[in-house]
């Protein structure tokens, strides 16, 4: 197959539930990526150093700013001090170098990108979803599905009001030609959540690309979703093979050793 499918996940925010999340990787066979701020803002905990340094034994580390900043909100100055020093201080916890940025609500301009950049980062995460391709800047990382029914039902966005604008923005942005494959199989698919996200992986699985399934542990606690997490790791596991269960930082080497 000229365009292998890949399985990659991240997790943001550094809730301590965290660690939960890795354990259910690890026994299905996953690697995933797990982007950290030193603290949070909004009052949600943070793993405790200590924790941190046991999740980055097994896992890839990137950085989620300081603490949880939305770069859109704040001045430059303030913008890049997020950056770079939520970058230095993770490092000084974990003792090596972070490769990996994720843009706090996926918020990224131009100027916050090239903030990322100087900081020393060699990829950005974004929260742009039903994407199966990755593009050519890596500094936007687009997903494929965060792993959070509640946002995909007709009450809240995707298949309720914000369809329409999801739509329209990918049009204007010239994205929708990259996005509408896995829209439409998710959309096509009459089912349930899962039903629906084992169709995406499917897809993915038949035409190629990279699988992106990203979320936040405390939300999989909020809506009591650790047996589907686990159901569905268990259903990728069996499609995927090993060689191919990846970190986004591996992904991204992937591609670059493999022309694409």
């Amino acid at each position: 197959m000229e365009n292998p499918a890949l399985f990659t996940t991240s997790w943001d925010d550094g809730h301590p539930l965290d660690a939960r999340v890795a354990e259910l990787l690890s026994r299905h066979g996953f690697q995933g990526t797990f982007h950290l701020p030193l603290s949070n803002r909004e009052g949600f905990p943070v793993m405790p150093a200590a924790e941190m340094r046991r999740l980055g034994e097994g896992f890839e580390i990137g950085s989620h700013t300081l603490d949880h900043c939305p770069l859109k909100t704040v001045g430059v100055a303030e913008a890049r001090r997020q950056i770079v020093e939520g970058k230095n201080q993770l490092e000084q916890v974990l003792g090596y170098r972070v490769s990996g940025f994720c843009y706090p609500r996926g918020q990224c301009t131009g100027k916050i990108r090239r903030m990322v950049v100087d900081a020393g980062f060699d990829y950005a995460r974004t929260i742009a979803n039903f994407h199966r391709t990755l593009l050519a800047d890596p500094f936007r990382m687009p997903t494929t599905i965060q792993f959070f029914p509640k946002e995909y039902t007709p009450a809240h966005s995707v298949l309720g009001k914000a369809l329409r604008v999801l739509v329209r923005k990918s049009i204007r942005r010239g994205e929708w030609g990259r996005r509408k494959e896995l829209f439409s199989v998710f959309q096509g698919n009459g089912g349930d959540f899962m039903s629906r996200l084992q169709a995406m992986l499917d897809y993915v699985c038949l035409h190629g690309g990279v699988f992106h399934l990203c979320g936040h542990s405390r939300e999989v606690q909020e809506f009591d979703g650790w047996r589907q997490l686990d159901s569905f790791l268990r259903y990728a596991a069996e499609r995927i093979p090993a060689e191919r269960r990846l970190s986004n930082r591996e992904v991204l080497r992937y591609r670059a050793a493999n022309g694409g």
